[in-house]
């Protein structure tokens, strides 16, 4: 709680505990009344990092949110590492993390946001809606999400809709994501997103690319040029392997 400039009170974090609360004041007295704990001299905007920071550890929350409550909270972690020499050089998601465990004092490590906040992303961008509800409920491993971001969202709707009824765990929706990529193998996920995102933007480029645009396409271009003729290569092996064409 804390206390605003007209003299009231305004509660900062513990809105789930306060409804818990109500609801079992329904039924037992002792429940009426709720400790609190008063925070001095918090301003609006340190409110609401502690409001992103407290939540973070709320089991109730799907990957999307809590993806969301870390993400909420990059405008802080950016100030705090220009104001702070200490923090020069960090990472803004260590600094999140840090952020967090001052503020409820569990630790996290900046890998875990970062991770989080990909598989978040992976989710909402690439997944079709039925699988995106199961990923964010957690229903999904991490690798189930990936490969399902490799492939076309009517094939995914399509094998969800194929899906045996009774596949209601993790790791049965997972297997099953596993056995049918395996069955349909397609391009690794990571190339499928990047070549989307590239041919959007040669789909409609500016009108004038950048030096900066230009230099990166060549860099791109060298840098898959070694894979462009892998099939061609691997035929003219096989021929050398098999000797000589007959002069016939």
């Amino acid at each position: 709680m804390r206390k605003v400039g007209d003299g009231s009170w305004q509660m900062v974090s513990g809105h789930r505990r306060k409804a818990a609360y109500a609801l079992l004041a329904k039924d037992d007295p002792a429940y009426e009344r709720m400790p609190c704990r008063v925070i001095e001299g918090i301003d609006d905007e340190r409110a609401v990092t502690l409001l992103h920071a407290a939540n973070y550890f709320t089991r109730a929350l799907t990957v999307t949110e809590r993806a969301a409550a870390t993400e909420a909270l990059r405008g802080d972690a950016v100030r705090l590492r220009s104001e702070d020499p200490s923090l020069s050089g960090m990472r803004v998601d260590d600094v999140k993390a840090a952020i967090i465990e001052r503020q409820t004092g569990r630790k996290v490590s900046g890998k875990t946001i970062a991770r989080e906040e990909r598989l978040a992303r992976r989710i909402a961008e690439d997944l079709s809606p039925e699988w995106a509800a199961e990923a964010d409920r957690g229903n999904l491993s991490a690798e189930a999400v990936r490969s399902l971001a490799g492939t076309p969202k009517e094939r995914q709707a399509e094998m969800h809709a194929a899906m045996e009824p009774w596949r209601r765990t993790k790791r049965e929706l997972s297997d099953y994501v596993r056995s049918e990529g395996k069955a349909q193998a397609g391009p690794d996920g990571r190339i499928a997103k990047a070549a989307r995102l590239v041919a959007d933007f040669l789909d409609s480029p500016p009108d004038n690319p950048s030096a900066a645009d230009l230099s990166l396409l060549r860099e791109m271009a060298l840098m898959t040029a070694p894979y462009a003729d892998a099939g061609t290569d691997a035929r003219k092996r096989r021929r050398r392997a098999s000797g000589p064409k007959s002069s016939k």
